[in-house]
């Protein structure tokens, strides 16, 4: 039982890896046609453009520093069972994001 909650801990840490990169992607893209999407309309009501994308660039911030709480905590219980195999994760989840964003624009 202990192994597959392990197995499983290392999947959700690939994963948080790749919503990590999703939201440095998100903050990197503020200012440019990728951000005036209308999911953020109900969250953000800004009529100005610089208050609307600073409301969305804090809720990056506030989940990319709530991302990186919990991977502290999961690298630090998975780097006690996998050793150096715990290395792979960050390129794991960044294949991960890279398939999410090929597969997001229907390039595959």
């Amino acid at each position: 039982m202990k192994k597959i909650s392990n197995i499983i801990s290392y999947v959700i840490t690939v994963c948080l890896f790749c919503a990590l990169y999703i939201f440095l992607f998100d903050l990197a893209c503020v200012g440019k046609i990728s951000k005036f999407n209308h999911i953020w309309t109900n969250v953000c009501l800004f009529d100005v453009l610089d208050e609307y994308l600073a409301c969305m660039i804090n809720y990056d911030i506030v989940c990319i520093v709530l991302i990186l709480l919990i991977l502290s905590f999961m690298l630090f219980w998975l780097v006690r069972v996998y050793h150096k195999r715990i290395l792979l994760v960050p390129l794991l989840g960044f294949l991960l994001f890279v398939l999410s964003i090929i597969t997001c624009w229907g390039l595959v």
